[in-house]
């Protein structure tokens, strides 16, 4: 997967990458080239071990979600070198935060995507040129960017769930309760709009 020139690197905060829906929603975004996802060992380790004690995966299955991440978004990791020796406690009240507000400073990372702000008010973060905000905030202006391409990556989204077999519709309805409500109310009236084009839910 190549990157493409002049796209955000984004930073996904572990508390933005559950309920599955959403992450998945975010990859596939990345994918069709409209930000650039940047990762760091850090993080994935502490998905698999929230994502485990919460109930949600398995451990076996999280690690291969983890182990795809590696190899399809094996390019945009951010090595622990960059950032881990010059990981400090005024980056964040949080040890964990704490390392990723250092991988986002040192790692040339233009926004990062969190539902916990208050444990990334350091003003080190603005100052490095990274913008903190929630997944719904980010995907919503997403949309203003380029909202054809947005919207028709909901779609193929939709698309490759055959076991069973998801609706637009009900990717739409899975994002608004797993944290992206605004987000999910746009999709929506733009497949109410005449003037778009609705969008076949079966698709």
């Amino acid at each position: 997967m190549a990157e493409a020139t002049g796209l955000d690197r984004v930073f996904i905060d572990t508390s933005e990458l559950f309920p599955f829906t959403l992450m998945d929603v975010l990859l596939s975004l990345s994918e069709d080239l409209l930000f650039t996802w940047v990762w760091t060992d850090d993080l994935l380790a502490e998905w698999e071990r929230v994502i485990v004690d919460e109930g949600h995966r398995s451990p076996a299955s999280a690690r291969s979600v983890s182990d795809a991440v590696r190899s399809f978004f094996g390019q945009y990791r951010i090595p622990a070198e960059v950032y881990r020796d010059k990981t400090t406690a005024d980056l964040s009240p949080d040890p964990y935060d704490r390392a990723h507000a250092a991988a986002c400073v040192y790692g040339d990372v233009q926004v990062l995507l969190t539902r916990n702000a208050k444990h990334f008010k350091s003003p080190r973060l603005p100052q490095a040129g990274v913008k903190v905000m929630s997944a719904d905030q980010f995907l919503c202006r997403l949309y203003q960017r380029h909202p054809d391409a947005v919207t028709e990556s909901i779609r193929r989204n939709a698309a490759t769930k055959t076991n069973p077999a998801v609706s637009v519709d009900q990717v739409v309805a899975r994002l608004a309760n797993a944290g992206a409500p605004q987000f999910a109310a746009i999709i929506q009236n733009r497949r109410k709009d005449p003037m778009t084009g609705e969008i076949d839910a079966t698709e």
